[in-house]
């Protein structure tokens, strides 16, 4: 598998979508976390034909040349906030700057999609905004659960450089 650099995959990603194909997308990045994993995951985007919603999952470009697939948490019209399931802060952009939606997700190496309409996804990702005050809480201790090693030596190392400064 050859692995190609947003720079060059989400510019050859928008055009196609323009062109009124879906593009299936290998997902990259720990912002969409607990739903979506980096390098095992991936999405079918497709270009938005009706109105955004709350809870839709956008490719959009947040800064020149950055690009993030994020949940919609807010709309005020032409104003989109966005924020990954993984994320603690919420990025700012224009109706203009969204490339894609997400109509599902190729999850856990299935080639099952789980489509984005089901009543299954809206009540995670309906549950999932409502938890957002305690989401900081809720994803350590995922992580800790699923990465122990992994979560102990980042935290550990972190602790170490706090007493170093």
């Amino acid at each position: 598998m050859i692995s190609l650099t947003n720079e060059i995959i989400i510019p050859q990603v928008a055009e196609k979508i323009k062109a009124g194909y879906t593009v299936t997308l290998p997902l990259r990045g720990y912002s969409m976390r607990p739903y979506l994993e980096d390098g095992r995951d991936k999405a079918l985007l497709a270009a938005v034909e009706a109105d955004l919603q709350i809870g839709d999952v956008i490719l959009a470009e947040i800064s020149e040349r950055r690009w993030a697939l994020h949940r919609i948490t807010a709309i005020d019209g032409d104003n989109i906030t966005m924020c990954g399931d993984g994320n603690f802060t919420s990025e700012h952009i224009k109706r203009a700057d969204v490339i894609a939606i997400a109509k599902g997700f190729y999850r856990k190496g299935r080639d099952i999609l789980e489509e984005t309409s089901t009543i299954s996804y809206a009540i995670y990702w309906k549950t999932w905004l409502f938890l957002r005050p305690i989401r900081r809480y809720l994803l350590f201790a995922w992580k800790l659960w699923k990465y122990p090693i992994q979560t102990l030596k980042h935290l550990k190392g972190k602790i170490l450089n706090d007493k170093a400064k």
